[in-house]
């Protein structure tokens, strides 16, 4: 009997017990349950002390994902750029600790063996194939995290900001349900075309998404960025300096003008964001509804992160110009096409959703919103996961939002509960205002209210009335092949209604 380092009695080992496979076994089961290849190879105390902290680790992991709430509990890790930083450097320690284990383990496995000199190689070899198993994980992981930290650090204020209203809507964030005392949420989302050839911020795109917590249905009210005479919020700035609307005689007064004007308007000097809290306030006055944040992408975001997420699968209802105006047809520099699933980039989808000259504003609202569909059906978990690092880049260069870190949990919560719920729309276009020029503000707001209570008490005869609707008769064509009469009511729908978004596209 011989005694081994640690203490522990064991039988000598000859040369002739121990060969390359066996090396390579324990080496390998040692790598997968740290501790198990030290007590073969004879390290029987240190091996069970590592194998008592790899299995008190696991006890640990299985009771946090058992008890409690996973997904909170993750996002409160994945939101917290303290939290990130401390796993970041938690999975760097753990990675050099295993990698130093596997390299121990080999070690005392080779002085139990008899090895020749070309068998310890293929032994080693095996070892560097498991140092990197274990290390672009550990890598991975913590790039993964740091690149999140930043994404949060960098979009999302570490406080409320300043032009916040008391009125706004807030979450509990202490609450387990944070939104449990908010009937509704509204949030501006903003299209910019800020840019490096372009001065100031002009909102390209103005969307209100209206939010019921409790169900997560949806409204998106899309908003013609050529409204004239648009009034404010009562009791601000703007309406204090626009009394009548914002409205010159020049026709340069539009909706999206809003923003550089408030720039030099002494009502808003003492703002944080003089454009964005105007136009909050213009969005107010039209549709009737508190904005209580915003989340703006420009241009060049958008197609990064429309190359990041790996293309969008698009319908082309009709040839698209990209490039050029009404007045400037000849600058056009090309076109997508008409075709039924198209698969495009982030600059092809970025002119799907912005060609205009050729069709009409309704058409072109009508494509955003059908961009907007696609990225919620398209951008799958696998795609997002293995493009994150190209994803966070897009955003944080280019993103910017009103909701403050420490309410960030509470937003993701609220966005899975939109995703699995009922997202209709109404695009305020000629059928539905008649003007541009002279808009009935009145029954905009009133179409706002109808839109919101189907959304919150969906009209229970709408299914029986589509299912009676009458078969549409049929005529029969000069050339003796029957032509059926188009239904009106039923292939098109109100326009004044909201619509669900997977049937506009």
């Amino acid at each position: 009997m011989s005694t081994s380092p640690d203490g522990a009695n064991s039988a000598p080992a000859s040369a002739e017990e121990h060969g390359l496979p066996w090396v390579v076994s324990w080496t390998v089961i040692g790598s997968l349950i740290p501790g198990l290849g030290l007590v073969a190879a004879g390290r029987r105390r240190a091996g069970a002390a590592v194998l008592s902290v790899t299995v008190a680790v696991l006890a640990a992991l299985l009771v946090w994902l058992l008890t409690g709430d996973v997904l909170r509990r993750g996002l409160s890790f994945a939101l917290d750029p303290q939290r990130l930083l401390l796993f970041a450097i938690a999975v760097v320690v753990t990675g050099v600790l295993w990698a130093l284990l596997i390299l121990l383990t080999n070690a005392q496995l080779l002085r139990q063996s008899g090895l020749g000199r070309g068998q310890k190689a293929v032994s080693w070899v095996v070892v560097a194939v498991l140092v990197v198993g274990v290390g672009v994980p550990a890598y991975l992981a913590t790039d993964y995290s740091l690149v999140q930290r930043d994404l949060v650090k960098t979009v999302f204020d570490e406080d409320e900001s300043s032009d916040k209203d008391a009125a706004d809507a807030r979450p509990d964030t202490e609450a387990v349900d944070p939104w449990a005392g908010t009937k509704r949420i509204n949030v501006l989302l903003i299209g910019s075309d800020a840019g490096r050839n372009r001065e100031g911020v002009r909102p390209d795109t103005l969307i209100v998404a209206s939010i019921q917590p409790s169900t997560g249905n949806t409204v998106l009210f899309s908003l013609p960025r050529n409204l004239e005479r648009v009034p404010f919020k009562k009791g601000t700035p703007g309406a204090a300096a626009w009394p009548d609307g914002f409205y010159c005689a020049n026709d340069a007064c539009l909706l999206n003008a809003v923003w550089t004007w408030a720039l030099d308007a002494e009502g808003y000097a003492g703002s944080k964001n003089p454009g964005l809290k105007a136009t909050e306030d213009a969005v107010t006055g039209i549709l009737g509804l508190e904005i209580d944040t915003y989340a703006m992408l420009n241009l060049k975001g958008f197609e990064e992160f429309i190359d990041a997420v790996g293309g969008l699968t698009l319908d082309v209802h009709e040839r698209l110009p990209i490039g050029g105006d009404s007045e400037h047809p000849w600058e056009t520099i090309g076109y997508i096409e008409a075709g039924m699933n198209q698969k495009m980039d982030g600059w092809h989808s970025l002119w799907f959703a912005r060609s205009r000259w050729s069709t009409s504003d309704y058409d072109r609202m009508r494509r955003q919103r059908c961009v907007i569909a696609a990225v919620t059906e398209q951008a799958d978990p696998v795609t997002l996961a293995s493009n994150f690092p190209a994803i966070a880049s897009a955003l944080k260069d280019n993103m910017s939002t009103g909701i403050p870190r420490s309410q960030l949990q509470a937003w993701v919560e609220l966005a899975t509960r939109v995703q699995k719920a009922k997202v209709t729309s109404l695009a305020f276009t000629d059928d539905v205002i008649a003007s541009r020029s002279n808009p009935d503000y009145d029954l905009i707001r009133r179409q706002v209210r109808k839109a919101i209570q189907n959304s919150v008490n969906p009209p229970a005869a709408a299914t029986a009335t589509a299912a009676s609707t009458p078969t549409p008769s049929a005529t029969v064509t000069p050339e003796g092949k029957p032509k059926r009469k188009k239904d009106k009511k039923k292939d098109e729908p109100d326009p004044a209604g909201a619509q669900d978004v997977s049937q506009v596209c």
